[in-house]
């Protein structure tokens, strides 16, 4: 956590990756557009900067003692 990412749009991703606040997203297979979203990162230190605590605050929605009782909670709803 804490580390801006630069990633595709594909799956799961952009539930996780927020386009612009805690990294970048390219379409699936832009390598090119991926490679100038990581030198434009490292290359301004101030964006790098928010972009790593923008990444950690939105981990912490993650965090495993926040998400495994809404998984026990979901499952108990259907079991019950």
């Amino acid at each position: 956590a804490g580390v801006p990412v630069i990633s595709t749009n594909a799956g799961g991703l952009p539930e996780i990756n927020i386009d612009g606040k805690t990294g970048f997203l390219s379409n699936v297979g832009d390598v090119e557009n991926m490679s100038k979203q990581a030198i434009g990162l490292l290359s301004n230190p101030e964006m790098l900067k928010q972009f790593k605590a923008n990444a950690f605050a939105h981990a912490q929605h993650f965090d495993i003692d926040r998400v495994v009782p809404m998984y026990e909670e979901l499952y108990n709803r259907f079991l019950n």
